[in-house]
């Protein structure tokens, strides 16, 4: 039965029961035993599925990783020391926690409103010890395009890189102000609009540098523990009319602590032991 279990982890006790039932004519078993012979003999609970995409840990992606650790240990950046992380992450109003209590014997049904909510992308940037920037990604519709010759009218652009590179540049503006910041890297993912060509020259030109991670690495960027953290603490309450969803989030990122921020880096930090060693993750 564990090779069943195995073959395909989100098999229902229906399909495990008709398994039985061809390798063993004449078997009856009911679900409730069936259910506590896999808790009780087999070891196996049933938990809230973590999906992820096939080529996550696949052989090429171990060594991408492998590569791209090689290639950074030669150099002095150290996540803990000397690095701030950016992402952006999407929220709304409506978001509701995945988990819900009811009596027992009655199904958790959690009602939303039927409308669905505005997606608000929400961009941020955080180091080991504290939250750099966070902001709400405001689109503007330009019709006009204009010739790229400087970071400043790149910026200036109503697009997505246009956005970016506003939050880059407001978030540099931050460190700035803490001359022991100066030459630290930012790390991001690989996302396109993270790789355009402005955004390495405008970071560069500002005094820093650059830090790309390898595809499908969600665990070497702190900053999506951070991001789960923040949304399960907007989820928690319902909204009252007083509150917006940046004021709710920026509630919330007030009640992370020091330790917190430690926290997130030092995940993604022993991370990189598993891509140095050529293991999955």
């Amino acid at each position: 039965m564990l090779e069943w279990v195995d073959e395909n982890l989100s098999i229902v006790l229906e399909q495990l029961m008709e398994k039985l039932r061809q390798r063993f004519e004449g078997i009856q078993v009911s679900k409730t035993t069936l259910y506590r012979f896999m808790k009780n003999e087999c070891n196996l609970s049933l938990k809230k599925a973590k999906f992820q995409p096939v080529d996550r840990n696949s052989e090429a992606k171990i060594q991408e990783r492998f590569d791209w650790i090689r290639k950074w240990d030669e150099t002095d950046m150290d996540f803990r020391k000397n690095c701030v992380f950016l992402d952006e992450s999407a929220f709304h109003i409506n978001m509701k926690r995945s988990m819900a209590w009811s009596k027992k014997g009655s199904t958790a049904v959690v009602t939303v409103p039927k409308t669905r909510a505005k997606t608000t992308t929400i961009l941020g940037a955080i180091s080991a010890s504290d939250l750099i920037k966070c902001s709400l990604r405001l689109p503007q519709v330009s019709t006009r395009k204009r010739k790229r010759t400087n970071a400043s009218e790149i910026i200036s652009r109503g697009t997505v890189t246009g956005h970016y590179l506003s939050f880059l540049k407001a978030t540099m503006d931050e460190m700035d102000k803490y001359q022991h910041m100066k030459g630290h890297y930012l790390v991001m993912d690989n996302a396109p609009i993270h790789k355009a060509e402005d955004i390495s020259r405008y970071i560069e030109s500002r005094g820093y540098r650059c830090a790309y991670l390898p595809s499908y690495s969600p665990e070497l960027n702190p900053i999506e523990q951070f991001w789960s953290v923040l949304k399960s603490k907007v989820k928690r309450n319902r909204f009252l009319e007083s509150e917006t969803l940046m004021t709710r989030i920026s509630e919330a990122s007030k009640c992370l602590e020091l330790s917190d921020f430690e926290g997130f880096v030092s995940h993604s930090h022993k991370c990189l032991d598993s891509c140095r060693n050529g293991e999955p993750l």
